[in-house]
């Protein structure tokens, strides 16, 4: 029986992220070259306002499942059900008032970029339970694939759309929606065969239905703030410049977001790892402390790959409307380091026993990003807004191990490091080499992680 581990699972994840990120950066550049700016930017905005809106009818569900499943994989088949009958329910409500507010806020844009922009976001929300199910199960190569499969058609699309001469981003949100929802059926499809029915006993929170919600709230509540994180800076640039600010943005962010599928792998497989374990103190620790040494490994080699990739990639790919996104991407590098860093911790929150921990630590995030943003933006535009999602996620280090009353000094002292390299990055000083000091922690973890017995859980 296949059992959660973080290195395979995280291996598993990373690779197919990586894949994916490649085909969705080859759509993101079609994108570019077949639509005008404004109209790139407007595709931006509403896909993530509808993603905003939808992400609530998760309700934190797939995470109690992710986190409970391993203690009861026989359970499967009765709890990925559950969930997403309980999320078919929620929906109903957001379906209706998405329908009213996006035809309210953008009255000029054809219904039919609308609904394809609806159909999108709720295709990716309802193949959470089965995806979580997945990864609990110790199947995260089949999750791995089926989002590959997913930006491989939609990629498939978009280029065929471009030969054809399409300039309509209405013709191309429609290609996107069809790769989903296949996706969505490939999804539910090989979960349902997955699934296991063998009497497994799930947690006192599955009990009943409000038992369920209860347990679920502080996820859920996380979730209608944490989209804010990584979309609050381009619903902020909408408001207080224009479109082609967003577009600006959003380039460099996908560079950004793309460097992110590492920390959002190896956050996505150690959930089910920490939560297997969450009852034995010494073990959750113990899970906890081979993830900070695996992302001091990798702290170095993202901030060079990082750097020398976008600088290379955005001029050669993008004209040149968009050359100000390398600069605006350095900044943000140095938020990827911190996310990266913050990993054991802020798993460890979602995981532990006091998950209202873990919704604090992201409004908290949410709400330093957003005066930030606020005052930032206004005089320094895209610069501006870089500077904020770095705030944001230095308060997500921070904060993490403050609320897991760790006092810890190292990653403190690296995160510094990395600000100042990546700033120096920014405007071209050859004194950003400092960030290469990050390898002499990295050597250390290294042996550590080799001096683990190579029969003990993590193989």
């Amino acid at each position: 029986m296949r059992r959660p581990k973080l290195a395979r699972d995280t291996v598993w994840l990373a690779s197919s992220d990586g894949l994916a990120i490649i085909l969705g950066l080859i759509g993101q550049v079609i994108l570019a070259k077949a639509l005008l700016q404004s109209d790139y930017g407007l595709l931006v905005v509403i896909l993530d306002a509808f993603a905003t809106m939808y992400i609530l009818i998760d309700a934190g569900l797939p995470t109690i499942l992710a986190r409970d499943v391993p203690r009861s994989p026989g359970a499967s088949k009765q709890a990925v059900r559950r969930v997403l009958k309980l999320q078919a329910f929620i929906a109903i409500p957001f379906l209706l008032m998405s329908a009213f507010v996006s035809t309210s806020i953008w009255d000029d844009a054809p219904l039919e970029l609308l609904l394809a922009c609806a159909i999108i976001a709720f295709g990716h929300i309802m193949s959470y339970p089965h995806k979580a199910m997945l990864r609990a199960l110790g199947e995260a190569r089949i999750e791995s694939f089926l989002k590959l499969l997913e930006r491989a058609i939609t990629t498939f699309l978009y280029w065929v759309f471009l030969t054809k001469d399409y300039d309509s981003p209405t013709i191309y949100a429609w290609g996107f929606s069809i790769g989903v929802f296949i996706s969505l059926i490939g999804t539910l499809w090989i979960g349902e065969r997955l699934a296991r029915d063998e009497n497994g006993k799930l947690s006192d929170d599955w009990k009943s239905n409000k038992s369920l919600f209860i347990a679920a709230l502080p996820f859920a509540v996380t979730l209608g703030i944490l989209p804010y994180v990584t979309k609050l800076e381009k619903f902020l640039l909408a408001a207080l410049t224009n479109y082609d600010d967003v577009s600006l943005y959003h380039v460099a962010q996908l560079a950004w977001i793309a460097g992110l599928m590492l920390p959002q792998a190896m956050r996505a497989a150690l959930l089910p790892y920490l939560g297997e374990v969450r009852d034995k103190p010494e073990q959750f620790a113990k899970r906890m402390l081979t993830a900070h040494h695996w992302t001091l490994v990798l702290l170095p080699v993202g901030l060079v790959a990082g750097h020398v990739i976008v600088s290379i990639s955005i001029p050669r790919f993008f004209d040149s409307d968009y050359s100000q996104a390398v600069e605006v991407f350095d900044i943000l590098l140095a938020g990827w380091a911190m996310t990266l860093l913050s990993i054991p911790w802020y798993v460890a929150l979602q995981a532990g026993h006091s998950p209202w921990r873990f919704t604090s630590l992201i409004g908290m995030i949410v709400i330093g990003a957003g005066v930030s943003g606020w005052l930032l933006i206004p005089e320094y535009g895209v610069m501006g807004a870089a500077w904020a999602s770095l705030i944001g996620c230095s308060i997500m280090l921070s904060f993490s191990k403050l609320l897991c009353g760790d006092d810890e000094r190292l990653t403190d002292v690296l995160a510094i490091f990395c600000v100042i390299s990546c700033y120096l990055l920014s405007i071209g000083s050859w004194l950003a080499i400092i960030g290469l000091l990050t390898v002499i922690p990295a050597m250390k973890s290294i042996d550590f992680l080799l001096a683990q017995n190579h029969n003990s859980e993590e193989e």
